[in-house]
This record gives structure tokens, C-alpha cells and sequence, in this order.
């Protein structure tokens, strides 16, 4: 069984995942923002080792569990594995 773990960019606000020695980096793709689209930001996923990363921008990730569950769940697919249920918010 794998474990992933979640992770925040604390320079960026972007979510890092991590499975074994690999790391899920959200890369904005500079070719997707047009004016066409307002310039909208588009990020995807690249996977990368560990020690690529290793350094300065590793180290500014504060690895947590507290990530919203829509997030997660496009890591858990970009790593193959099943999505979480989703919870229903209550509003009171």
C-alpha cells in the first residue's frame, strides 16, 4: 500500500504531494494563459524525485493533513489511486 502526504507551499500557496522518494508539483503552463482566457492560471501536476527538489523550495513545504478534499483527491488521481468520499458541508 502507498501513502501519500500533503503538503503546502508556504512561498506559494500551491499543494505538494509526496509518495516513497517522488514529489507532485503543481507547474504553471505558461502556453495555457491567453488572452483568449483572461490569462487564467493553469497548473499541472509533474512528477519529480526528491532530490531534485531537494534544497530551498523542499524546504519551504509544511507537510500537513489539513488539505480540502477536492485537492487531494486530483493528487490521489494523479498518483492512481481512488478518490476520498466527499463530505457533504452542512451550513448552518
Amino acid at each position: 500500500m502507498r501513502t501519500i502526504n500533503y503538503g503546502i507551499d508556504t512561498a506559494t500557496g500551491l499543494v505538494w504531494s509526496r509518495v516513497g522518494s517522488e514529489v507532485a508539483i503543481p507547474i504553471l503552463q505558461y502556453d495555457q494563459m491567453t488572452p483568449e482566457n483572461n490569462f487564467q492560471t493553469v497548473y499541472e501536476l509533474e512528477k519529480m524525485d526528491v532530490v531534485q527538489t531537494a534544497g530551498r523550495a523542499y524546504n519551504s513545504v509544511k507537510w500537513t493533513r489539513k488539505i480540502p478534499t477536492e485537492l487531494k483527491n486530483r493528487h490521489r488521481e494523479f498518483w492512481g489511486l481512488k478518490p476520498l468520499p466527499v463530505k457533504m458541508e452542512t451550513h448552518q
